[in-house]
């Protein structure tokens, strides 16, 4: 396992403690957490991007609950 340095103000880290301690989970913890996170909202906002981008190109077919039943049977 590896240690990353994180330079804090002391507000910075008043703030950050105080809530991983409400939180009832360590600081790295904390910290981890909201890195992943942000990654995830990165990653959802690009695939909605990309879908978006290809609905206006009308390359999304949407299809009802019973079209894909039907597909799937055939």
């Amino acid at each position: 396992m590896s240690t990353i340095t994180v330079r804090l103000n002391s507000e910075e880290k008043k703030l950050y403690t105080e809530y991983a301690k409400f939180k009832n989970i360590p600081l790295s913890t904390l910290l981890k957490k909201a890195i992943e996170e942000k990654i995830e909202n990165e990653l959802d906002l690009e695939s909605i991007s990309a879908y978006e981008e290809r609905k206006a190109r009308n390359e999304i077919e949407l299809l009802s609950l019973g079209e894909i039943k039907k597909r799937l049977e055939s």
